[in-house]
């Protein structure tokens, strides 16, 4: 993206933003801080990609805008923290939410934080309960936890979509494992021993144990297919 400035005055003109800084430029979606109406919010905009056909473009902005918002809407009523939907508007492509002021979590766990491993199980318990209503967040990291005074907030479901099924659960628990594997591997087995706590709380039973069994299945697949590629390297 050559430059936000013509985005940015988009989101002034269509939301009478006052943009406080860009937070984010992806390849999906540009992210903004800004205030709307005395909000502070964030502001997240699927932009249009030339390289598209126009017709198509427009329908999956405006598919995976609209699913964003029901997502959290979804995960808010299952008693998961998560930014406020302000605004949504699918055919632009824009999705307004609220602010969550905290640090996240990776910088806690980088600082040692001392009540890390109680973030982890109480995000664990978040999970569970996206699981029990069929919600898969997608992209489970440290970096999209976000500690608002003693509460943890899940946010950015773009990624995200519903289902029932133990492999997409299992995934979704696979995926964060091995986030705390690439940016943590000191206290991997702390931080994922409590998250799977805080799961198992929220799902108790077969339902949790299921999960598990899958991740565990997955990750060990994801191992041997690595030692292949390995052995076959070395052998080359």
């Amino acid at each position: 993206m050559a430059s936000v400035e013509p985005y940015l005055k988009v989101l002034q003109e269509m939301l009478d933003l006052k943009v406080r800084r860009v937070l984010g430029i992806g390849a999906e979606a540009l992210l903004v801080e800004g205030d709307l109406n005395g909000l502070r919010v964030v502001v997240k905009y699927r932009v249009p990609k030339e390289y598209r056909d126009p017709a198509l473009d427009a329908q999956l902005r405006r598919q995976r805008t609209s699913l964003e918002a029901k997502l959290l809407c979804k995960a808010a009523e299952a008693g998961v923290r998560v930014p406020d939907v302000v605004y949504v508007d699918g055919e632009e492509g824009v999705l307004v939410l609220s602010y969550v002021q905290g640090t996240r979590m990776k910088e806690l766990i980088d600082r040692a934080h001392e009540r890390v491993a109680g973030y982890a199980r109480e995000l664990g318990l978040m999970v569970g309960r996206l699981h029990e209503h069929g919600i898969i967040h997608g992209d489970l990291t440290t970096s999209n936890v976000v500690i608002s005074g003693d509460s943890v907030y899940l946010i950015d479901f773009g990624l995200g979509f519903f289902s029932k099924r133990v492999e997409d659960a299992g995934v979704d628990l696979h995926l964060f494992r091995r986030a705390l594997e690439s940016t943590h591997p000191g206290l991997v087995g702390l931080l994922y021993a409590e998250f799977v706590n805080g799961y198992r709380e929220a799902r108790e039973g077969e339902r949790a144990e299921e999960v598990l069994r899958k991740a565990e299945e997955i990750r060990l697949r994801g191992r041997y297919v690595s030692e292949r590629r390995l052995k076959a390297f070395w052998k080359g």
